[in-house]
Protein backbone atom coordinates (compact mmCIF):
# COMPACT_ATOMS: atom_id res chain seq x y z
CA UNK A 1 0.00 0.00 0.00
CA UNK A 2 0.91 3.74 -1.02
CA UNK A 3 2.03 5.52 1.95
CA UNK A 4 0.64 9.35 2.14
CA UNK A 5 1.90 12.79 3.65
CA UNK A 6 0.28 16.28 4.31
CA UNK A 7 2.58 18.87 2.95
CA UNK A 8 1.89 22.74 4.31
CA UNK A 9 3.82 26.03 4.34
CA UNK A 10 2.93 28.05 7.40
CA UNK A 11 4.12 31.77 8.40
CA UNK A 12 2.76 33.57 11.34
CA UNK A 13 -0.70 31.46 11.24
CA UNK A 14 -2.70 31.56 14.67
CA UNK A 15 -2.08 28.67 16.80
CA UNK A 16 -5.98 27.84 17.19
CA UNK A 17 -6.20 27.40 13.12
CA UNK A 18 -3.23 25.25 13.01
CA UNK A 19 -4.79 23.59 15.77
CA UNK A 20 -8.27 22.86 13.86
CA UNK A 21 -6.06 22.23 10.80
CA UNK A 22 -3.50 19.06 13.11
CA UNK A 23 -7.08 17.82 14.01
CA UNK A 24 -8.41 17.33 10.94
CA UNK A 25 -5.49 15.62 9.41
CA UNK A 26 -5.66 13.34 12.24
CA UNK A 27 -8.97 12.31 11.91
CA UNK A 28 -8.57 11.46 8.65
CA UNK A 29 -9.88 7.96 7.78
CA UNK A 30 -6.57 7.01 5.34
CA UNK A 31 -3.94 7.37 8.05
CA UNK A 32 -1.18 9.56 6.88
CA UNK A 33 1.97 8.71 7.35
CA UNK A 34 3.89 12.05 8.06
CA UNK A 35 3.13 15.84 7.79
CA UNK A 36 5.88 17.79 6.76
CA UNK A 37 5.34 21.62 7.26
CA UNK A 38 7.73 24.11 5.81
CA UNK A 39 8.31 27.22 8.25
CA UNK A 40 10.76 29.63 9.87
CA UNK A 41 12.60 28.08 11.98
CA UNK A 42 11.61 30.52 14.79
CA UNK A 43 8.25 29.07 14.48
CA UNK A 44 8.21 25.84 14.65
CA UNK A 45 8.28 25.46 18.44
CA UNK A 46 4.87 27.25 18.57
CA UNK A 47 4.30 24.16 15.59
CA UNK A 48 4.78 21.20 17.66
CA UNK A 49 3.36 22.78 20.66
CA UNK A 50 -0.52 22.84 18.76
CA UNK A 51 0.40 19.38 17.10
CA UNK A 52 -1.71 16.52 19.10
CA UNK A 53 0.51 14.66 21.05
CA UNK A 54 -1.26 11.31 20.07
CA UNK A 55 -1.33 11.92 16.47
CA UNK A 56 -1.35 8.97 14.12
CA UNK A 57 1.32 10.67 11.80
CA UNK A 58 5.12 11.90 12.36
CA UNK A 59 5.25 15.70 12.42
CA UNK A 60 8.65 16.59 10.33
CA UNK A 61 9.46 20.36 10.20
CA UNK A 62 11.77 22.36 7.26
CA UNK A 63 13.26 25.39 7.99
CA UNK A 64 11.83 27.54 5.07
CA UNK A 65 13.45 30.92 5.88
CA UNK A 66 11.97 33.75 3.70
CA UNK A 67 8.14 32.21 4.23
CA UNK A 68 7.31 32.53 0.51
CA UNK A 69 4.41 29.30 -0.28
CA UNK A 70 6.06 28.22 -3.82
CA UNK A 71 10.02 27.60 -1.92
CA UNK A 72 8.05 25.67 1.23
CA UNK A 73 6.35 23.61 -0.73
CA UNK A 74 9.27 22.57 -2.71
CA UNK A 75 11.51 22.25 0.68
CA UNK A 76 8.18 19.94 2.27
CA UNK A 77 8.32 17.73 -1.08
CA UNK A 78 11.88 16.61 -0.74
CA UNK A 79 11.84 16.49 2.57
CA UNK A 80 8.79 13.82 2.42
CA UNK A 81 9.37 10.35 2.05
CA UNK A 82 6.01 9.24 1.29
CA UNK A 83 4.47 7.55 -1.99
CA UNK A 84 1.73 10.18 -2.30
CA UNK A 85 1.10 13.81 -1.39
CA UNK A 86 -1.82 15.46 -0.40
CA UNK A 87 -0.91 19.46 -0.09
CA UNK A 88 -2.71 21.64 2.47
CA UNK A 89 -3.12 25.68 3.44
CA UNK A 90 -3.61 26.64 7.14
CA UNK A 91 -7.11 28.16 6.02
CA UNK A 92 -8.18 25.02 4.30
CA UNK A 93 -10.79 22.49 5.99
CA UNK A 94 -10.57 19.09 4.74
CA UNK A 95 -13.26 16.26 5.39
CA UNK A 96 -11.92 12.88 6.74
CA UNK A 97 -12.28 11.24 3.91
CA UNK A 98 -10.31 13.88 1.89
CA UNK A 99 -7.23 11.92 1.98
CA UNK A 100 -8.92 8.22 1.03
CA UNK A 101 -10.65 9.97 -1.92
CA UNK A 102 -7.50 11.55 -3.42
CA UNK A 103 -5.51 8.65 -3.06
CA UNK A 104 -7.98 5.67 -3.96
CA UNK A 105 -7.83 8.19 -7.55
CA UNK A 106 -4.20 8.17 -7.61
CA UNK A 107 -4.23 4.57 -7.15
CA UNK A 108 -6.79 3.67 -9.40
CA UNK A 109 -6.64 5.78 -12.78
CA UNK A 110 -2.44 6.29 -13.33
CA UNK A 111 -3.70 8.81 -16.45
CA UNK A 112 -4.55 11.15 -13.22
CA UNK A 113 -1.71 13.26 -12.09
CA UNK A 114 -3.60 15.88 -9.80
CA UNK A 115 -6.58 15.34 -7.68
CA UNK A 116 -8.92 17.33 -5.42
CA UNK A 117 -12.13 18.75 -4.66
CA UNK A 118 -14.04 21.79 -5.19
CA UNK A 119 -12.91 24.60 -2.85
CA UNK A 120 -16.10 25.64 -0.79
CA UNK A 121 -15.68 28.98 1.23
CA UNK A 122 -16.77 28.91 4.67
CA UNK A 123 -16.54 31.91 6.76
CA UNK A 124 -14.27 31.58 9.65
CA UNK A 125 -16.45 33.61 12.21
CA UNK A 126 -20.50 34.43 12.80
CA UNK A 127 -20.23 38.16 11.94
CA UNK A 128 -22.20 39.06 9.22
CA UNK A 129 -19.24 40.59 7.50
CA UNK A 130 -17.81 37.21 7.75
CA UNK A 131 -20.18 35.55 6.14
CA UNK A 132 -20.77 37.72 3.84
CA UNK A 133 -17.11 37.66 2.67
CA UNK A 134 -17.70 34.05 2.28
CA UNK A 135 -20.75 34.08 0.21
CA UNK A 136 -19.62 36.37 -2.11
CA UNK A 137 -16.36 34.07 -2.56
CA UNK A 138 -18.32 30.93 -3.12
CA UNK A 139 -20.50 32.60 -6.04
CA UNK A 140 -18.49 31.28 -9.46
CA UNK A 141 -20.37 34.12 -11.24
CA UNK A 142 -18.18 36.33 -9.04
CA UNK A 143 -14.60 34.98 -9.79
CA UNK A 144 -14.60 33.50 -13.39
CA UNK A 145 -16.37 30.88 -13.11
CA UNK A 146 -13.24 28.74 -12.51
CA UNK A 147 -14.22 24.92 -12.30
CA UNK A 148 -12.72 24.06 -8.93
CA UNK A 149 -14.97 26.74 -7.33
CA UNK A 150 -17.79 24.89 -8.91
CA UNK A 151 -19.49 21.71 -6.88
CA UNK A 152 -20.38 19.43 -10.01
CA UNK A 153 -19.49 15.68 -11.51
CA UNK A 154 -16.01 14.47 -10.95
CA UNK A 155 -13.81 14.89 -14.53
CA UNK A 156 -10.99 16.69 -15.98
CA UNK A 157 -10.32 20.47 -14.88
CA UNK A 158 -7.80 23.29 -16.15
CA UNK A 159 -6.76 23.22 -12.34
CA UNK A 160 -8.15 22.57 -8.66
CA UNK A 161 -7.44 23.87 -5.19
CA UNK A 162 -4.14 22.11 -3.68
CA UNK A 163 -4.08 19.19 -5.07
CA UNK A 164 -3.18 15.31 -4.19
CA UNK A 165 -0.06 13.97 -6.12
CA UNK A 166 2.56 10.89 -6.69
CA UNK A 167 5.43 12.46 -5.34
CA UNK A 168 7.87 10.82 -8.04
CA UNK A 169 5.70 12.94 -10.55
CA UNK A 170 5.86 15.97 -8.88
CA UNK A 171 10.02 16.05 -8.81
CA UNK A 172 9.96 14.97 -12.14
CA UNK A 173 8.06 17.77 -13.48
CA UNK A 174 10.11 20.12 -11.12
CA UNK A 175 7.68 20.99 -7.81
CA UNK A 176 6.46 24.39 -7.89
CA UNK A 177 7.77 27.33 -9.53
CA UNK A 178 9.99 29.37 -6.56
CA UNK A 179 9.28 32.45 -8.66
CA UNK A 180 5.68 32.69 -8.65
CA UNK A 181 4.06 33.37 -4.79
CA UNK A 182 0.85 33.09 -6.56
CA UNK A 183 -1.08 31.22 -9.20
CA UNK A 184 1.63 28.19 -8.27
CA UNK A 185 -0.87 25.24 -8.00
CA UNK A 186 -2.55 26.76 -12.19
CA UNK A 187 1.16 26.62 -13.38
CA UNK A 188 1.89 23.39 -11.70
CA UNK A 189 -1.18 22.00 -13.44
CA UNK A 190 -0.17 23.49 -16.68
CA UNK A 191 3.12 21.58 -16.48
CA UNK A 192 0.98 17.91 -15.70
CA UNK A 193 -1.09 18.59 -18.62
CA UNK A 194 1.31 19.36 -21.25
CA UNK A 195 2.95 15.87 -19.77
CA UNK A 196 -0.18 14.00 -20.70
CA UNK A 197 -1.43 13.57 -17.36
CA UNK A 198 -5.30 14.62 -16.23
CA UNK A 199 -5.97 16.98 -13.67
CA UNK A 200 -8.98 15.67 -11.76
CA UNK A 201 -11.71 16.97 -9.83
CA UNK A 202 -13.45 14.99 -7.75
CA UNK A 203 -16.70 16.69 -5.65
CA UNK A 204 -16.50 14.61 -3.32
CA UNK A 205 -13.68 16.04 -2.16
CA UNK A 206 -14.44 19.00 -1.19
CA UNK A 207 -12.25 21.50 0.46
CA UNK A 208 -13.65 24.40 2.80
CA UNK A 209 -12.01 27.59 2.45
CA UNK A 210 -11.56 30.48 5.13
CA UNK A 211 -11.62 33.47 3.67
CA UNK A 212 -10.40 37.07 5.46
CA UNK A 213 -12.91 38.66 7.13
CA UNK A 214 -12.37 42.35 6.39
CA UNK A 215 -12.85 44.00 3.26
CA UNK A 216 -9.47 45.79 3.80
CA UNK A 217 -7.73 42.14 4.01
CA UNK A 218 -9.77 41.10 1.15
CA UNK A 219 -8.69 43.92 -0.72
CA UNK A 220 -5.10 43.43 -0.21
CA UNK A 221 -5.30 39.65 -0.71
CA UNK A 222 -6.94 40.75 -4.27
CA UNK A 223 -4.27 43.22 -4.91
CA UNK A 224 -1.82 40.68 -3.99
CA UNK A 225 -3.44 38.16 -6.58
CA UNK A 226 -3.74 40.89 -9.41
CA UNK A 227 -0.29 41.37 -9.31
CA UNK A 228 0.98 37.87 -9.14
CA UNK A 229 -0.96 37.35 -12.06
CA UNK A 230 1.15 39.63 -14.51
CA UNK A 231 3.97 37.65 -13.22
CA UNK A 232 2.65 34.70 -14.20
CA UNK A 233 1.80 35.87 -17.70
CA UNK A 234 5.23 37.50 -17.61
CA UNK A 235 7.10 34.20 -16.33
CA UNK A 236 4.96 31.96 -18.73
CA UNK A 237 4.16 33.78 -21.62
CA UNK A 238 0.68 32.66 -21.44
CA UNK A 239 -1.88 34.70 -22.77
CA UNK A 240 -4.87 36.38 -19.61
CA UNK A 241 -7.68 34.37 -20.05
CA UNK A 242 -11.11 34.69 -21.32
CA UNK A 243 -12.46 35.02 -17.60
CA UNK A 244 -9.71 37.14 -16.67
CA UNK A 245 -10.27 39.96 -19.67
CA UNK A 246 -14.20 40.21 -19.19
CA UNK A 247 -12.99 41.22 -15.48
CA UNK A 248 -10.61 43.91 -16.68
CA UNK A 249 -13.35 45.02 -19.03
CA UNK A 250 -15.26 45.62 -16.48
CA UNK A 251 -13.21 47.08 -14.25
CA UNK A 252 -12.42 49.58 -17.14
CA UNK A 253 -16.33 50.06 -17.49
CA UNK A 254 -16.78 50.85 -14.34
CA UNK A 255 -14.15 53.32 -14.11
CA UNK A 256 -15.52 54.94 -17.19
CA UNK A 257 -19.29 54.93 -15.29
CA UNK A 258 -17.11 56.37 -12.03
CA UNK A 259 -16.11 59.30 -14.33
CA UNK A 260 -19.65 59.88 -16.03
CA UNK A 261 -21.41 60.30 -12.48
CA UNK A 262 -18.53 63.07 -11.09
CA UNK A 263 -18.93 64.89 -14.12
CA UNK A 264 -23.12 64.52 -13.77
CA UNK A 265 -23.81 64.44 -9.94
CA UNK A 266 -27.30 64.44 -10.77
CA UNK A 267 -27.36 61.10 -12.03
CA UNK A 268 -25.79 59.10 -9.18
CA UNK A 269 -28.87 57.91 -7.57
CA UNK A 270 -29.50 56.44 -11.12
CA UNK A 271 -26.28 54.61 -11.62
CA UNK A 272 -26.20 53.39 -7.87
CA UNK A 273 -29.42 51.95 -8.49
CA UNK A 274 -28.41 50.36 -11.79
CA UNK A 275 -25.45 48.97 -10.17
CA UNK A 276 -26.95 47.63 -7.06
CA UNK A 277 -28.95 45.62 -9.48
CA UNK A 278 -26.24 44.09 -10.90
CA UNK A 279 -24.57 42.93 -7.97
CA UNK A 280 -27.95 41.86 -6.92
CA UNK A 281 -28.05 40.09 -9.93
CA UNK A 282 -25.06 38.71 -9.61
CA UNK A 283 -25.62 37.22 -6.40
CA UNK A 284 -28.87 36.09 -7.22
CA UNK A 285 -27.27 33.90 -9.98
CA UNK A 286 -24.73 32.19 -7.89
CA UNK A 287 -26.00 31.41 -4.34
CA UNK A 288 -27.95 28.20 -3.53
CA UNK A 289 -28.14 28.18 -0.42
CA UNK A 290 -30.88 29.38 2.74
CA UNK A 291 -31.93 32.23 2.94
CA UNK A 292 -29.67 35.14 4.80
CA UNK A 293 -30.56 37.97 6.95
CA UNK A 294 -30.08 41.59 5.15
CA UNK A 295 -26.90 42.05 6.62
CA UNK A 296 -24.78 38.97 4.99
CA UNK A 297 -26.46 40.45 2.19
CA UNK A 298 -24.96 43.54 2.27
CA UNK A 299 -21.78 42.25 2.95
CA UNK A 300 -21.62 40.01 -0.06
CA UNK A 301 -22.72 42.95 -2.40
CA UNK A 302 -19.84 44.82 -1.07
CA UNK A 303 -17.24 42.21 -1.87
CA UNK A 304 -17.87 41.75 -5.21
CA UNK A 305 -16.80 45.19 -6.38
CA UNK A 306 -13.73 45.24 -3.42
CA UNK A 307 -12.37 41.89 -4.88
CA UNK A 308 -13.06 42.90 -8.85
CA UNK A 309 -11.72 46.47 -8.03
CA UNK A 310 -8.66 45.39 -5.82
CA UNK A 311 -7.58 42.67 -8.44
CA UNK A 312 -7.85 45.05 -11.32
CA UNK A 313 -5.44 47.63 -9.65
CA UNK A 314 -3.31 45.18 -8.83
CA UNK A 315 -2.74 43.67 -12.14
CA UNK A 316 -2.80 47.81 -12.95
CA UNK A 317 -0.01 48.53 -10.71
CA UNK A 318 2.16 45.46 -12.21
CA UNK A 319 1.58 46.52 -15.45
CA UNK A 320 2.56 50.17 -14.56
CA UNK A 321 6.02 49.05 -12.62
CA UNK A 322 7.54 47.20 -15.56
Amino acid sequence: MATVAAILTVRSEPTDRLARRFAELAAQDLTLDEVVVAAPAEEHPSIKAVAPPDAPFALRLVDNPGGQRSAGLNLAIRAATADLLVRVDARSGLSPAHVAICAAVLDERPEVGVVSGPQIPVAGREDAVSRGIARALANPWALGGATYRRVSGAGPVDTVYLGAFRRHELLEVGGYDDRLVANEDFELCQRYRRKGLTVWLHPEAAVAYEPRTSFGSVAAQYFAFGRSKVSFWRLTGAPAQARQRVALAGATGGVVLAGWVLRRPRRAPGALVVVASALALVDDLGSHRAPVSVGVRAAALCTYPVVWAAWSAGVLDATMRS
